[in-house]
């Protein structure tokens, strides 16, 4: 009887010790997956927060026309052996990029974003200063104003 006694609770032990590791197994495997999540949304938070820049940057992108390209093909003005100079090309495509503006409004909102954001992100608050602080020369109030809104 003692015997059984003793195997059972050896049983019982060993039982309980496996079901330990097993949850400490996954627990890790559940950490290692939270660190890998939070590391992908802080990837697409600076992201978009690099695009929010460009906003307040008063920067709304760019067009290529192509019939211009195809007018600078068709007059010469481009020809197949400028091809094989990058800079050249880029320098005669210039006219044919059609920069798309920013609204005033727009701009002083997302510089405004860009110090909530960074107020409530920490991992924002040193590029939020940083971008702020370029943007002083030309935007100086709004700058400030989101600069407090920062340090809040």
């Amino acid at each position: 009887m003692d015997i059984v006694v003793s195997v059972a609770v050896i049983s019982g032990v060993v039982a309980a010790w496996v079901a330990v590791a097993e949850f400490g197994v996954k627990v890790l495997g559940e950490l290692r997956l939270e660190r890998s999540a939070a590391s992908e949304i802080d990837t697409r938070m600076s992201k978009l927060f690099t695009e929010l820049m460009w906003v307040a940057h008063a920067r709304g992108g760019s067009q290529v026309s192509e019939k211009a390209v195809e007018g600078l093909f068709n007059k010469g003005v481009i020809t197949e052996s400028d091809l094989a100079d990058l800079e050249k090309v880029k320098g005669k495509l210039g006219a044919c990029v059609i920069g798309l503006p920013v609204g005033v409004a727009c701009q002083d909102a997302a510089i405004a974003s860009i110090g909530v954001l960074g107020h409530r992100y920490e991992i924002l608050r040193e590029p939020a200063r940083a971008g702020l602080n370029s943007l002083r020369s030309f935007k100086q109030e709004e700058v400030d104003r989101a600069l407090l809104l920062l340090e809040g």
